[in-house]
């Protein structure tokens, strides 16, 4: 039975190995794609959504079994980063965007019309607006990179904020 069981553990593990190395070549190809275009904005958004869909795998894997791999989102984290939404945006459409819920890696957050925001049930009692390519809250603000009907991801500070919508 312990025998049976090692297998099983080490087939586990050979195919964790495999699924992580096709991820990175993935990736890869996405930033050789990337660094092949024109660095225009419907590039960048490409780009940030198909590293934001990786970043979307590791979250659900981890929401699901407990079981991070943060060598990879690390190095996904790092490349979200380098590509962040540029300054001249359309705000009222961000707005219209943000308004909804957002699952993040351990719970999930409300944004709603009036510029309230909060936990699922929990209190919507934070402020939020979007100037710019900012997200400003309560005071704090963070740099958007990609705020779409899929994703909405910034960054303040050093940390990378990942959320996916909430579908309902």
């Amino acid at each position: 039975m312990k025998k049976l069981v090692g297998v099983v553990i080490a087939i586990l593990m050979v195919g964790k190995v495999a699924a992580d190395a096709a991820d990175r070549q993935d990736l890869e190809a996405a930033k050789q794609e990337y660094e092949q275009s024109a660095h225009d904005e419907a590039a960048r958004v490409r780009y940030v959504t198909k590293v934001a869909q990786a970043a979307d795998k590791l979250v659900t894997e981890y929401r699901g079994s407990g079981s991070r791999n943060d060598d990879l989102m690390g190095v996904i984290n790092s490349e979200l980063k380098r590509h962040p939404a540029p300054n001249i945006v359309d705000v009222k459409n961000l707005s219209q965007l943000l308004i909804g819920k957002w699952n993040s890696p351990r719970r999930t957050y409300v944004f709603q019309a009036n510029h309230r925001w909060g936990t699922e049930g929990g209190s919507l009692d934070g402020h939020w607006r979007i100037r710019e390519n900012k997200l400003v809250e309560d005071g704090s603000q963070g740099t958007i990179i990609l705020l779409n009907r899929d994703y909405f991801i910034y960054m303040e500070g050093d940390a990378v904020a990942f959320h996916s919508r909430v579908k309902e």
